[in-house]
């Protein structure tokens, strides 16, 4: 059994769709002969094969020193981001810009110093024949990259450094771009999610190889869960919606112009959303009177949400446009890919990584306008009355299953650190 160093802030028990990656890995790459261990600051309570380290809360050390209260800046104001849009307050933008500095590159940098004892440490051993790490958060990066491994490092990119919407600074821009391709260097293959993202991986670093491994739902979490039918044609939303940033409004004018021309009655449809309780979400619905219909539930355990998954008719997934959004696969559609319920993708940019899932899987579509969104909600009403709520086909998703991802995790650690037993059978005899 060969043995990998896993560097990760989400590893289990650790809560968080950013989790599932690592947790499917770690039980999963065991199979294919690689033992994983896996770093990570400190947890509660002990676990097996994971080394908890210490962490410096840097933003909290000084915002006690400033007796600040430990409360974010919007959460402070009363209000959401999606309610400020561009025109942010000169207290917002110092707090926004103080953060920025004091946690460069993300809040997870109180970690660099004690991630890399550990490291060390473990290295030292000689007994390690491949690192993995997971970012982000990229402080992951850029501990990796100050250190001298001595064995290959292959760097899972779950998301874009750069190339997104949060970097609206020009200076910020050229910062992390910088410090991307410093902590990359040394790597010797990096991973990400989607065709898009791995793109922008390969103009970014043209001299290391770049590998698309999606991410994956586990069958085995979904066999004691049963698929059922709710009263009422059921339209399911399960995670955030980041301050409007991901927009329901289209979804709720093509529901709403239904009930107002009597296609569908209000008894008729219940969109779920296991979302948090936002104000600005609450005041939305009392906007386009959904208050029959629409049911904000907040964040459940996730049990009840898998179950609840498997009782809808349709799983909705909200797009938004920007930069790096065409690689945007979102953690909660692989979870969908295992409720087997038809999906129904809202907005998002003309080019999107989604549509080549969906379109491998036949698992559902994807509107960009309230036409198409108006008619695909009507066509979930009209198979709910008929009784035909469909099930997508297990084989239709089997090549989003966890052990498919993990065996090719398993394939690429074979190519970066061949065992030594492969080097002496490809070694010619007279070497």
């Amino acid at each position: 059994m060969r043995k990998l160093l896993l560097v990760s802030y989400f590893v289990p028990p650790r809560a968080g769709v950013a989790t599932t990656r690592t947790k499917q890995l770690i039980a999963r790459l065991a199979k294919h002969g690689w033992r994983v261990t896996a770093v990570t600051p400190r947890l509660d309570g002990a676990c097996p094969d994971v080394l908890q380290t210490d962490f410096t809360d840097v933003r909290a050390m000084v915002k006690a020193l400033l007796g600040m209260r430990e409360r974010s800046a919007h959460q402070a104001m009363g209000t959401s981001p999606a309610q400020h849009g561009a025109r942010r307050s000169l207290r917002q933008w110092v707090v926004d810009t103080g953060n920025a500095i004091v946690a460069y590159p993300d809040p997870a940098v109180g970690w660099i110093p004690h991630g890399r004892v550990a490291i060390r440490r473990l290295l030292a051993t000689g007994t390690y024949d491949a690192v993995l790490s997971s970012a982000p958060p990229f402080s992951t990066n850029v501990m990796l990259g100050t250190l001298p491994l001595r064995v290959p490092w292959v760097a899972d990119m779950r998301d874009l450094w750069t190339d997104t919407d949060a970097h609206d600074q020009p200076l910020r821009r050229f910062s992390d771009a910088m410090l991307e391709r410093w902590s990359l260097r040394s790597a010797a293959a990096i991973t990400t999610i989607s065709p898009p993202m791995a793109e922008s991986l390969r103009e970014r670093h043209p001299r290391t190889p770049v590998h698309v491994i999606p991410n994956a739902f586990d069958a085995s979490e979904w066999a004691d869960v049963a698929f059922a039918v709710e009263k009422r044609c059921t339209l399911l939303y399960a995670g955030t919606f980041y301050a409007g940033r991901r927009d329901p409004r289209p979804l709720f004018t093509s529901v709403r112009s239904l009930l107002d021309d009597g296609s569908v009655m209000p008894s008729e449809i219940s969109i779920d959303l296991y979302a948090p309780k936002d104000p600005w979400l609450t005041s939305l619905v009392q906007q386009y009177r959904l208050g029959e219909v629409v049911r904000v539930l907040g964040n459940l355990q996730r049990d009840d949400v898998m179950a609840a998954e498997r009782r809808a008719d349709r799983l909705l997934v909200v797009l938004w446009d920007g930069t790096g959004a065409e690689g945007t696969v979102t953690g909660k559609l692989f979870e969908y890919l295992g409720a087997r319920r038809r999906i129904l993708v809202s907005g998002g940019p003309s080019r999107c990584a989604i549509d080549d899932v969906l379109g491998k899987t036949r698992a559902g579509v994807r509107c960009r306008d309230e036409t198409s969104l108006r008619r695909e909600v009507l066509a979930a009403v009209q198979e709910h009355r008929r009784g035909a709520v469909r099930v997508v086909p297990l084989e239709s998703v089997e090549g989003y299953e966890a052990g498919v991802m993990a065996a090719r995790f398993a394939q690429l650690l074979e190519e970066v650190a061949p065992s030594r037993a492969a080097i002496r059978a490809t070694t010619p005899s007279h070497v």
